[in-house]
């Protein structure tokens, strides 16, 4: 049966999100118009939600924005694909172990790309450093072996360290047009910063005393 409602729930959703998208990318319509082959006032009538597109412009313009087309349709919150289950507390996300930092980072970029594409881009560069510092440092003891890495310890860690401080420093702005930020508090990201801001009282405690 045909139902006129969720045809106007759908056309108000993907308009929506692609303006999102453009705005969140800086770009005009006209530019977005020309990378995408279409002109301009017909991307208008896309974004205002005027006329539907096909599944050729669907496709495309899912992978001009690096999302998923079940997100620019509004099936979905996530922009990466990610099942709704992924995105739900879980009763162990109160444990302070791996799987929790790992649903945190998801969470987080979840998040991040929700107020800004590139927020989320350097989150995830962020994630990637860390972890190759911690591959790096693992290396030198013996855990993995040395030829895994091209680069000497020396250089390898000064220059991780000094990108990484400068991406903190300069980390992009949430975009003010972006309304979706991966639903309520997850535990996983409270329990990370919890026991992290733990570690850093106890820490800076036993350099008091010491």
């Amino acid at each position: 049966m045909y139902n006129f409602w969720l045809d106007v729930i759908i056309l108000a959703t993907y308009s929506e999100r692609m303006v999102e998208l453009r705005t969140e990318k800086g770009l005009s319509q006209k530019a977005a118009a020309v990378d995408l082959g279409v002109s301009q006032a017909l991307l208008s009538h896309y974004e205002k939600g005027i006329r539907e597109f096909n599944l050729d412009f669907l496709c495309r313009i899912a992978e001009y924005y690096g999302v998923t087309t079940d997100y620019i349709l509004g099936r979905t919150d996530s922009r990466k694909g990610l099942d709704s289950t992924v995105l739900e507390d879980k009763e162990e996300d109160v444990l302070f172990d791996t799987q929790t930092i790992y649903r945190a980072a998801i969470m987080t970029h979840e998040r991040m790309n929700a107020g800004s594409s590139q927020a989320g881009e350097v989150a995830d560069l962020l994630y990637a450093v860390t972890i190759y510092r911690t591959l790096f440092a693992a290396a030198q003891k013996g855990y993995i072996p040395k030829r895994w890495f091209n680069l000497s310890p020396k250089y390898a860690q000064a220059v991780t360290l000094a990108l990484k401080e400068s991406h903190l420093n300069d980390f992009p702005e949430k975009t003010v047009s972006a309304r979706r930020y991966g639903g309520p508090e997850p535990k996983s990201i409270e329990t990370v910063i919890k026991n992290i801001e733990s570690i850093i009282s106890k820490t800076a405690d036993k350099i008091k005393t010491e």
